[in-house]
């Protein structure tokens, strides 16, 4: 029986999870392999904010045989899964297509899951409809702590983000990201910005886009769009990642510094790397970070019932 989480569940959860195979989903906004009744879990679960995050177990009898979790990404109308424990395939199979019919009622189109390569469950999630469209690499930064970065190097000027950017932001994304993964993630500015990651409660996260002026713009803060660079910093640990087109090596290992500086006194660093981004992979190779992890990102796509038009008689 699939059933909803209960609060009574504590006890029978904390047992399945020491006999069970840990959690395997991961979301990119939380490398962590993040507990349900961790304090940002429970505050999603239990505080008004209903809606931002769904869980359901699998057992017979107080006994936990799996356990599945998602929560919404930027905007109601995707899923990312990031909790899944499955005693076996099969079981992995009734969690993951438990939370299809429930996305479906809510009028959710796409599901979001990354499983580690090595993952038991890739086959399961295979099975239940879900297609691997990207890798993702993680990468940890082993080198020395203190960095500083200087001013951007000419003719590139690095700046926080603002709300007038996602134009130029999603012109870059077209720039840079290959057709299938635009194809699962959004192929209008719409469809991209509500399958991004939402971030979480605990979470401080920045944001920077780096400009490219030449001829130099007369106006400080203008330029053509090259580099979004995003940092999370969260109970010690701190994650970067970087999306850019045609950066030369110097001014993308300027910003990887960056992505460093802004992280001074967190540990572990990590970046997240896509499979497209053979540049900085090999960057990073070079700079004292060493590849942790390997991520199948894969997406469903959930058929929306749609209401059709009823003719009704007309009254005089």
């Amino acid at each position: 029986m699939i059933r909803s989480l209960y609060p009574t569940d504590l006890l029978s959860f904390l047992f399945f999870s020491r006999q069970a195979l840990p959690n395997q989903a991961i979301a990119r906004d939380s490398l962590g392999q993040r507990s349900l009744f961790s304090p940002e879990v429970f505050l999603e679960h239990w505080l008004p904010l209903k809606g931002w995050r769904h869980t359901w177990v699998s057992g017979e009898g107080g006994r936990l045989s799996g356990v599945v979790s998602v929560k919404r990404c930027a905007a109601p109308t995707a899923w990312q899964v990031n909790y899944l424990q499955a005693g076996d395939e099969e079981c992995c199979i009734a969690l993951l297509d438990m939370v299809s019919a429930a996305a479906a009622k809510r009028g959710v189109r796409k599901l979001f899951l990354r499983l580690p390569t090595t993952s038991p469950l890739i086959d399961g999630a295979r099975r239940a409809g879900f297609s691997c469209y990207t890798k993702d690499y993680l990468y940890r930064y082993g080198g020395e702590r203190g960095q500083r970065a200087a001013e951007a190097p000419e003719p590139y000027l690095l700046r926080p983000r603002s709300r007038g950017d996602e134009y130029g932001l999603f012109d870059l994304y077209n720039a840079t990201v290959p057709l299938p993964v635009r194809t699962a993630e959004g192929m209008t500015l719409e469809e991209w910005q509500e399958s991004r990651d939402q971030g979480s409660w605990l979470e401080q996260r920045k944001e920077f886009v780096l400009l490219f002026r030449s001829p130099p713009s007369p106006l400080p803060k203008e330029g053509r769009l090259v580099g979004w660079l995003r940092v999370n910093a969260a109970r010690g640990m701190g994650c970067f990642e970087i999306m850019f087109h045609q950066l030369e090596e110097d001014g993308l290992a300027w910003l990887v510094n960056y992505g460093l500086m802004s992280l001074d006194g967190r540990s572990p660093i990590f970046c997240v790397v896509s499979a497209f981004q053979g540049q900085l992979k090999g960057l990073l190779e070079s700079l004292d970070f060493e590849q942790v992890a390997e991520y199948a990102t894969s997406m469903k796509e959930i058929a929306i019932k749609v209401k059709e038009p009823q003719f009704m008689p007309m009254r005089a």
